[in-house]
């Protein structure tokens, strides 16, 4: 048996290191439950024999004390559990009530007395404390997911947990068929992992921090997100959402329910004003239906479980802002069906292997990334994904049990024209203005796919300096992410406040390939000293491999001489990364009796990365090339000979061009430290306060190695001669012009900004948490915060829309509030039990308005010289200008209050039928959540839509519901 134990310990770390190539993370889907059995005296009790029940197990565990009396039930699947404890000459001991959430660690401690073994005394048990862990967690049980009125989404179930903040708010699910960027104690916005049992499974694409898949709210047992001083199986701190789906159990269940909603119970619309005079905005509701079915049971008892779910849900909403040529609103319909299948089978008592089925499709048939898309520039998105799962627990002895989880997602994600879109159509953006007519601004598919596998070990070792629980395990992935292009005309052409400023050629139509392979490798200690002080020790080696492989370029029908067909050879690894975190954190059970814990840890998390780093400098990736137009007729159609002029050259971008990786490019990463006490008030409420710092480091963004700093000359006029002055302040501003030799010449490298090291967050936050008992439960979190530093263009702290030897960037850029600061955040859920089988809930949710940073594009305006040329203010064209530092100018403040209104109706004791009314907004408080934060090039511009309202929250609603629970 020794040497059995000995080889799988050799096999699982050969495994870690010859798997070549980040997964972002394997987190705990079950629980722990571990104690130490002593005597009145309080000596220790050696081999106790210790079983674990719960109908969430087939099997029940059995394991026995060590020298100490220590003992540990590891893997652990969520549910409510009984401890028993029996030992020779001392009466039995049962501990009921034992509840186990995702990443808990139950302290059951058994003081036996002496008498018979068939004497039992029984303890009903309340630990909510976690006295070993060290991460910030947040849990959603199925009270919280079912009784909370939200959106039922993964997006409006993080925006109830204490400090998050998100870039749109819902109200009712109106904003449920589209995925939000994220954010929590200054984490990276888009830093966000949605793990399916405990596997990262997210599109590739980007940052690699978005989904592919859109979930059944329904198929969740239990929604945890981890957020602070994870441990060293997880690699980012940030937004990890830790969705365990259902299963069946040897008793048949399920539920059916169904919730609808339409115009007629909704308030009016309240326009915001502008200088006066109400401004069409907002996207009210129009018809949301949402039906769901799910049922579980044994196939063959204790042996075979099977769980099945469906839901289709269909949301028309309109979009105000915008109109067609008719006047008429724009029509926004979506609609989403799941599928979900579950099989569970214990093979033997020691064994289990899971099977998990989940399919999806995501259908917008006018998808727009802003409200002011009018309907022929929107998307139509008709999306299939599905994800396949196996997970297998083996219990090798009572102390070493392995945890192995692979997965494979798949999605065809296309961006296609509108039916009544032509060809001969093409892309109109106003700059000033944000609106797009016309077309896309492109269109493409996106058949994504990637495949990840996860092992890990639990070993647990008592009587050596304390008691040990070992983890380490590794991690694998395949990833790849291809985009199939194309532009209308090839070109996008460019307005400023409906006056033609510039055209945009492409390099379309072209199909780019990407792919990245992830790994790592971790190792986690919890040691217990003195039964009162744990250790938290952690390590996490990670790799990253980026890379394309040979492409050739598709013929340019619109522009072959701009973009001539190319064969590039496979790049080889443009990016390897490896990269070692520690994570230190101790546990401190300050009054010994189990009820207040003192936590301080620290942790370095190196930031995520999917294909998007790659793209950047993939040269079948988009490629443009940027001209002036001089609009001669007057016709605001850009007709070849107005713009494609080598003379009228003043920008290009893409790989194609000579974008290049930084070779000693370093990864990103966030230093984080953690302080934070917990105490059992009153039954199951706690209550928490806790300390937030974070540093983020080598931050990367792009330069162009072909125009240095030194080719700018700081003026403070025009080359027409008229003054420059921000418009913002009328205040004088100096720009910086480029060499007119230089003009158009590319050479963007993406590399480490020292500038942007300039970062912090600090906060503080206190929470209230208590779990459904004795007819009430609660979620709440206080949070004051700051997070402020320098400022770079792009997404995901990545500034790859930026040039640093641009000294016109470089304005304005120290000294911003950075991304979703809220300086307050104050988040409730709570569920009540009133007499008569009546229940009331409430969701409410205050936030401080987001940062706004005022620009304007300076430079760009053309004047005929002396010698009749016509030529722009700056050198170079227009330049993007921070006006004033992001801060100074906030959104309002948002205060959003969602009640439900209940009663539960009891049939035959077998089915319980649950008719409800959910009302969202209920102040009807149309907040402005969106702003144009653009000023036209002259100080007090008539024409000005500077904070001009485009979007505010949806008003008041009511949403009718039905649930039937068996």
């Amino acid at each position: 048996m020794r040497k059995l134990r000995f080889w799988v310990l050799v096999l699982v770390i050969l495994m870690a290191g010859l798997m070549p190539g980040l997964t972002l993370g394997q987190v705990a889907t079950t629980g722990k439950i571990a104690g130490v059995v002593t005597d009145s005296s309080g000596a220790a009790v050696p081999s106790a024999t210790v079983t674990v029940k719960s109908t969430a197990l087939m099997a029940e565990r059995t394991t026995t004390t060590g020298a100490d009396g220590a003992y540990l039930f590891d893997l652990l699947p969520l549910g409510t559990y009984e401890v028993t404890v029996t030992s020779k000459g001392f009466k039995g001991y049962a501990e009921t009530g034992v509840v186990l959430t995702a990443g808990f660690t139950a302290t059951v401690n058994a003081k036996l007395q002496v008498g018979e073994v068939t004497e039992v005394v029984k303890v009903e048990g309340v630990p909510v404390v976690d006295l070993q862990n060290n991460q910030t967690s947040t849990t959603f049980d199925q009270n919280l997911l079912q009784d909370i009125p939200s959106g039922r989404d993964p997006w409006s179930t993080v925006a109830q947990m204490p400090g998050a903040t998100l870039d749109r708010v819902d109200v009712g699910g109106n904003q449920s068929m589209q995925q939000s960027t994220m954010q929590v104690h200054g984490s990276t916005p888009g830093e966000q992992v949605f793990s399916f049992n405990g596997l990262d499974l997210n599109w590739p694409g980007a940052n690699g921090g978005y989904t592919q898949f859109y979930t059944n709210h329904d198929s969740f047992q239990e929604f945890q997100v981890v957020s602070d001083s994870t441990p060293g199986s997880v690699s980012i701190s940030g937004i990890y959402m830790n969705m365990v789906t259902k299963s069946g159990s040897n008793d048949l269940h399920g539920n059916l329910a169904a919730y609808y909603s339409t115009l007629a119970v909704e308030a009016g619309t309240k326009f915001p004003t502008y200088q006066g005079v109400p401004v069409r905005a907002g996207s009210p509701t129009v018809m949301l239906r949402d039906t769901t079915a799910s049922a579980g049971g044994p196939l063959i008892r204790d042996r075979w479980w099977l769980f099945g779910s469906y839901r289709r849900y269909d949301l028309r909403s309109i979009f105000l802002a915008v109109t067609d040529k008719n006047g008429n609103p724009i029509a926004d319909p979506n609609h989403q069906t799941n599928t979900d299948l579950r099989s569970d089978w214990q093979l033997n008592p020691k064994n289990k292997l899971s099977f998990v089925w989940l399919y999806n499709e995501q259908n917008r048939f006018f998808r727009r990334d802003s409200a002011l898309v009018s309907p022929e520039a929107s998307w139509r998105q008709i999306e299939p994904a599905y994800i396949l799962q196996a997970l297998w627990t083996s219990q090798l002895t009572n102390n070493l049990l392995l945890d192995v989880r692979a997965g494979y997602n798949k999605e065809v994600f296309p961006l296609g024209p509108q039916p009544g879109v032509q060809p001969t159509d093409f892309n109109r953006t106003d700059r000033v203005t944000g609106t797009q007519t016309g077309a896309a601004q492109s269109y493409f598919s996106n058949p994504a796919w990637l495949f990840k596998i996860a092992a890990g070990a639990s070993w647990y070792k008592g009587s050596l300096n304390g008691t040990h629980n070992f983890k380490f395990g590794f991690e694998w992935g395949d990833n790849y992410n291809p985009y199939i292009q194309t532009v209308n005309q090839g070109i996008n052409a460019f307005y400023d406040n409906g006056v033609p400023v510039q055209v945009t050629a492409f390099n379309t139509p072209f199909t780019a390939k990407s792919y990245f392979h992830d790994s790592s490798f971790y190792a986690q200690d919890t040691w217990t000293l003195r039964r009162r002080f744990t250790v938290n020790l952690g390590l996490r080696f990670d790799r990253f491999i980026g890379f394309y492989p040979k492409e050739t370029s598709d013929p340019n029908l619109t522009f072959p001489d701009l973009f001539p067909p190319t064969t590039f050879a496979a790049s080889g690894n443009i990016v390897t990364w490896n990269n070692v975190s520690p994570r230190l954190g101790l546990a401190v059970d300050v009054t010994g009796r189990g009820t207040s814990v003192l936590r301080f840890s620290y942790g370095r998390f190196y930031k995520m990365e999917g294909t998007g780093l790659i793209e950047t400098v993939n040269p079948i990736g988009f490629s443009s090339k940027t001209f002036t137009w001089n609009d001669g007729n007057g016709d605001k159609i850009p007709q070849v000979n107005e713009w494609k002029d080598p003379a009228n050259l003043i920008g290009q971008s893409g790989g194609a061009v000579g974008t290049h990786i930084d070779p000693n490019l370093s990864r990103p990463y966030s230093d984080s430290f953690n302080v934070n006490y917990e105490q059992q008030v009153w039954q199951d409420l706690r209550l928490g306060v806790g300390y937030y710092f974070r540093k983020k480091k080598n931050l990367f963004g792009t330069t162009n190695l072909a125009a240095l700093p030194a080719d700018y000359t700081a003026v403070t006029k025009y080359n027409d001669g008229t003054p420059i002055v921000n418009p913002l302040n009328d205040q004088p501003l100096t720009l910086f012009n480029l060499n007119q030799n230089l003009v158009g010449a590319a050479d963007f490298v993406v590399t480490n900004i020292p500038a942007l090291d300039d970062n912090s967050y600090h906060g503080v936050e206190f929470t209230a948490v208590k779990r459904m008992s004795r007819r009430w439960q609660v979620l709440a979190g206080f949070t004051m915060q700051r997070q402020k530093g320098a400022f770079g263009r792009g997404y995901a702290d990545d500034a790859y829309f930026d040039n640093f030897n641009d000294p016109n960037n470089g304005i304005n850029r120290r000294d911003n509030y950075l991304n979703f600061d809220s300086t307050y955040v104050f988040k409730v859920d709570s569920t009540y039990d009133l007499p008569w089988k009546f229940s009331t809930s409430v969701n409410f949710q205050h936030l401080t308005g987001y940062p706004i940073q005022p620009v304007a594009f300076l430079g760009g305006d053309t004047f005929v010289d002396s010698n009749g040329i016509t030529q722009t203010k700056l050198n170079q064209g227009s330049e993007q200008i921070i006006l004033q530092p992001a801060g100074g100018v906030r959104l309002p403040g948002i205060n959003l209050l969602n009640l439900r209104i209940a009663r539960d109706f009891k049939v035959r004791d077998r089915f319980t039928i649950k008719p409800l009314i959910d009302l969202f907004n209920l102040t009807n408080r149309q907040t402005v959540v969106s702003l144009n934060p653009t000023l036209p090039s002259t100080f007090n511009d008539p024409d000005s839509t500077y904070l001009l309202p485009n979007n505010t929250i949806n008003p008041f609603i009511a949403r009718f519901g039905l649930k039937v629970d068996f």
